[in-house]
């Protein structure tokens, strides 16, 4: 142990509180997230589901997400069995009105209603367990990040619990850890694999972390990119990092030879490992090679991608590095666009910064820091597993749009989080390492619930009440539909800047709870009765479905009418109904003109 550094017992003590800590966040972030509002989630459930109810692997692009392996999918599907859950798809409702720029009225893809709510049943059940996978392997994840910081470090504890406290915290890693995905869980398997591959010292050793890499890979086949990574790092690994002295000499921490083995012998547990993945991995290729004539079976992920044409210019690159840094950090939403406050950015912005410092005010110093302790097998997995896992993303974004993603880093986390430590060490002196994991955990752990407020509660929050005198401005209707909904009033306004609609607000008030979900659809029609636009939505664009609503809320609803249609159009009319085509709610003053209101057109 380091001197001044924390005891044994306590680094345990504190892992304890870190990995509870991540266990009751990951459970936050995937409760409170709702369903399908994660990048590709929707499509991950469709794929278990398949498993789960057919039986086997589904084939050919119609399921995008069948271009991974399955080991995900299958204990999603597993879990969902066990608790003799439905893998249905009535809870997924998609919202035609969503939007992904920052001023979106929107950002929910899915309109979520009473079936999502607690208790969780039939399909939202099934979707929170394919979660609770993801949730169970950030634990994991984050216990792994500290035993790999341990294998490198076999004398300081400080210094991989503050790289657990930083993975158990980021809140990319809560958010695609509380979802239904498989990055979390490959950059487990990736984690152990790398860890593994340090701790290899007989033959069972390599097994496991063969294991683990073939592991890795039926997760997310790209995780082959950290294949030669473990295994370098098992042949120049020289010294058994458990059975490593560790003593001070002239005030520096060096390692005595004790522990060392032959090069013939690493070289053999590393082929062993080797073996063993390819083994894992081989009846994945197999199939891929029978059904689409490629053993990574680029035909399918060709087929199920959005293309790239053209090479990768340098304006690319940044945008890449950028969409990284940013989504790496933490974005949330369907397709990640909701980005945090701008001061969570920069202060990671100052954190990375920092660690480069003191990258260079430790090169100064005699002894360099904790960087002198990194055996070469160390350096391996510190820098080869950022690398590796960088150029796959490289490679694959020749061909395919969408890699700017954050969490596609993910395989590389543990390794990224004990470099980021390692730099921010630099500042310190020995008997201020103690303070490290109290650092990263303290602050961490409070950006990750200020995250989980505005990355999660905040944007898919019900829309605030329009003020009573907004809805008194406008035209008077006061029309209850099916004595459940009233139309308040309606106003249209001013067409927008490029002239290609006319908004039309409607004010809706349940005057009783409606208990269903209602939906609204606004018809234009020219002369001759036949239909000139039309829109079906949930009222106030998705964001808060008509069954949630208590009685009296009164709702903004307002749509953008095309300009073009609405000068064709002699007929603005509207109705409400239940979803998805139930019986029209007739309007209580207005029987005898069938079941849509009519809304008397602007003046031109």
């Amino acid at each position: 142990m380091l001197p001044n550094d924390l005891s044994h017992r306590v680094a345990l003590v504190l892992l304890g509180c870190i990995l509870v800590l991540r266990l009751i966040l990951g459970f936050a972030y995937s409760a409170l997230n709702p369903l399908g509002e994660v990048p590709d989630e929707a499509d991950h459930y469709a794929y278990a589901a398949y498993i789960g109810t057919e039986g086997r692997l589904p084939e050919g692009p119609g399921m995008t997400q069948s271009k991974h392996p399955p080991l995900y999918h299958i204990l999603a599907a597993g879990l969902a069995k066990a608790a003799a859950s439905e893998m249905d798809f009535t809870f997924l409702r998609s919202n035609p009105d969503v939007g992904v720029s920052p001023d979106a009225e929107a950002p929910n893809f899915f309109i979520h209603t009473r079936l999502e709510s607690w208790p969780w049943r039939g399909g939202a059940l099934s979707m929170h367990l394919g979660r609770l996978v993801s949730v169970i392997a950030g634990v994991v994840l984050t216990a792994a990040t500290y035993a790999l910081g341990r294998a490198i470090w076999p004398s300081w504890y400080s210094g991989p619990l503050a790289a657990a406290a930083f993975v158990a915290f980021l809140p990319e890693s809560l958010f695609i850890g509380g979802a239904m995905s498989n990055d979390i869980l490959a950059a487990m398997w990736s984690t152990l694999a790398l860890w593994l591959g340090l701790r290899a010292k007989g033959a069972g050793v390599a097994i496991l972390a063969g294991a683990t890499m073939g592991l890795a890979f039926l997760t997310k086949a790209s995780t082959i990119g950290l294949w030669p990574v473990v295994c370098v790092a098992m042949l120049v690994n020289r010294r058994y990092p458990k059975g490593t002295l560790w003593t001070i000499d002239d005030g520096r921490t060096t390692a005595d030879g004790s522990g060392e083995h032959s090069p013939r012998r690493s070289a053999g547990w590393a082929v062993l490992a080797g073996v063993v993945a390819s083994l894992i991995a081989i009846p994945w290729m197999w199939r891929n090679w029978k059904l689409y004539g490629d053993l990574l079976g680029w035909p399918l992920v060709l087929a199920t991608i959005d293309r790239r044409h053209g090479p990768l210019y340098a304006a690319d690159l940044l945008a890449l590095g950028r969409g990284w840094f940013l989504s790496f950090w933490g974005k949330t939403g369907g397709a990640g666009q909701l980005a945090l406050p701008s001061s969570f950015y920069i202060a990671w912005v100052l954190l990375v910064l920092a660690a480069v410092v003191g990258y260079l005010i430790a090169w100064r110093r005699k002894d360099h820091g904790m960087a002198r302790q990194v055996t070469p097998a160390g350096w391996v997995v510190l820098v080869g597993a950022p690398v590796m896992t960088v150029l796959s993303i490289l490679l694959y974004s020749r061909i395919a749009l969408g890699t700017d993603q954050g969490r596609l880093l993910f395989p590389a986390l543990a390794p990224i989080a004990l470099l980021l430590v390692l730099g921010i060490a630099g500042w310190l002196s020995p008997k201020g390492y103690r303070w490290l994991p109290f650092g990263f955990g303290g602050a961490m752990a409070a950006i990750a619930v200020l995250a989980l407020v505005t990355g999660i509660l905040l944007p898919f929050a019900p829309p605030p009440t329009p003020p009573m005198a907004e809805v008194a401005a406008a035209t008077r209707v006061n029309d209850v539909f099916g004595g459940r909904m009233e139309l308040l009033a309606y106003r249209w306004g001013e067409a927008t800047e490029e002239r290609t609609a006319v908004p039309l607000t409607l004010y809706w008030r349940a005057s009783q709870p409606p208990g269903e979900d209602l939906r609204t659809t606004l018809r234009l029609s020219d002369a001759a009765g036949s239909p000139v636009w039309e829109w079906k939505r949930s009222p106030g664009a998705g964001r808060f479905s008509t069954d949630r609503w208590e009685a009296n809320r009164v709702m903004r609803d307002t749509y953008l009418v095309p300009v073009d249609a609405l000068g064709r159009a002699t007929r603005v009319e509207l109705g409400l109904r239940p979803f998805p085509e139930g019986a029209w709610l007739l309007p209580a003053t207005r029987l005898d003109t069938g079941p849509l209101f009519l809304i008397e057109k602007p003046n031109p």
